[in-house]
């Protein structure tokens, strides 16, 4: 019986990769919270923090987010 290696295939690019990808997340969070805030939103932050979460459960649902937030974002700040 031989022992599997325990070791993550993709080493250093994964990770440099993954810090990107973690950038590219927390970027569009701030654009949606700054966008919302410009609109005169008071959830301002929770969309920006909602996005950016739901960009970190996965690109489909991250995508869905920001879609749903640029089809209302004209009746966000209204709410207030």
């Amino acid at each position: 019986m031989s022992l599997q290696p325990l070791q993550v295939p993709g080493g250093p690019e994964l990770l440099i990769l993954l810090v990107i990808l973690l950038l590219a997340f927390g970027l569009v969070g701030r654009w949606v919270y700054r966008d919302a805030k410009s609109r005169g939103s008071d959830w301002a932050w929770q969309w920006g923090v909602g996005i950016g979460l739901l960009f970190l459960f996965g690109l489909v649902p991250g995508l869905l987010g920001l879609l749903i937030y640029v089809t209302i974002r004209d009746e966000v700040g209204e709410a207030a």
